[in-house]
């Protein structure tokens, strides 16, 4: 073997991998062209070269797939938490403040074809009006409320709000004003409203009752999962179970808290109910995705 082989053999792997200049690549190319040792060499170096990447990348592709999978839960959780204080700050932001009655307050209007216009001040941004039958006279008894929202006096303009009521063909309509603040409903309009007087909208009080359950439920579980804790030292399916299913009612708990409070009366019912289980279902996902993060923290 002459010198000159032991030169090129040297320079041979920096000529395999593509990292010579071309002066030096050709100064090889000339040599190869007519040393078979030398062309066994660098097939041997091409093989290794070939072989090499499939073991050692494997340790570098779980750790770009388990950095990737720990860069995605944490989107997650960050997304997850800002929808939670969007939805938390936008149930307060809504949420309706009701008007007492005053008599500036709305106007009712008798109009040609039978029905009537209430017509409710420029203040009032939202109404609602529910509909029931008197058992004793068999007249149309309406309750109307009237409220603003913080969102609405910051960001909605709307137009002066009205409502008309068809009375044609009816034996007669009551119409009575809820001021939903446990004071007594304040007759408008229609006949015998007197008989009437001292009725008073009460305000549901459900959201109470699911607030106990939710709270009442998720200590029976924690105190399930210490126990099998206790019983059983090593961690089981059960186990990790129960931390996801203690999770629920926890989350149902503070989601209430964020959108109401401690408060637990309501007279919008449907709409309370709805915000506090849209915030509970945030508040579950964020929760999942910050504890994945954190164990995957704790084992590296």
């Amino acid at each position: 073997m002459s010198n000159k082989c032991n030169i090129i053999k040297d320079i041979l792997p920096l000529y395999a991998e593509d990292m010579a200049s071309q002066d030096t690549r050709d100064f090889v190319d000339e040599h190869l062209k007519h040393c078979a040792g030398c062309q066994a060499k660098l097939r041997q170096i091409k093989q290794s070269v070939d072989f090499e990447p499939d073991g050692n990348t494997l340790p570098l592709k779980k750790l770009k797939k388990k950095l990737r999978t720990k860069r995605i839960q944490t989107i997650m959780f960050t997304v997850t938490l800002a929808f939670v204080i969007l939805v938390s700050l936008f149930a307060v932001l809504t949420s309706p403040q009701y008007f007492p009655y005053s008599d500036n307050l709305l106007t009712v209007s008798d109009n040609m074809n039978g029905s009537i216009t209430i017509f409710f001040d420029e203040k009032v941004t939202g109404y609602s009006c529910s509909k029931g039958i008197d058992i004793d006279t068999g007249v149309e008894v309406y309750y109307i409320d009237a409220w603003n929202t913080i969102w609405d006096l910051l960001f909605s303009k709307r137009e002066k709000q009205n409502m008309v009521v068809d009375t044609a063909d009816k034996k007669g309509i009551q119409v009575y004003y809820a001021q939903n603040n446990d004071a007594v409903d304040v007759p408008i309009y229609g006949a015998r409203v007197s008989d009437n007087e001292g009725r008073k909208t009460l305000p549901r009080l459900v959201l109470g009752w699911y607030f106990f359950w939710a709270l009442g439920a998720f200590i029976v579980l924690l105190v399930a999962r210490l126990l099998l804790t206790i019983l059983f030292k090593k961690k089981s399916n059960v186990v990790i179970w129960l931390d996801r299913l203690a999770l629920l009612p926890a989350s149902y708990v503070l989601a209430h808290l964020l959108t109401k409070g401690i408060n637990f009366p309501t007279y919008s019912l449907q709409r309370d109910f709805s915000m506090i289980v849209l915030a509970a279902i945030l508040i579950y996902c964020a929760m999942l995705s910050g504890i994945s993060l954190y164990r995957a923290r704790k084992t590296q």
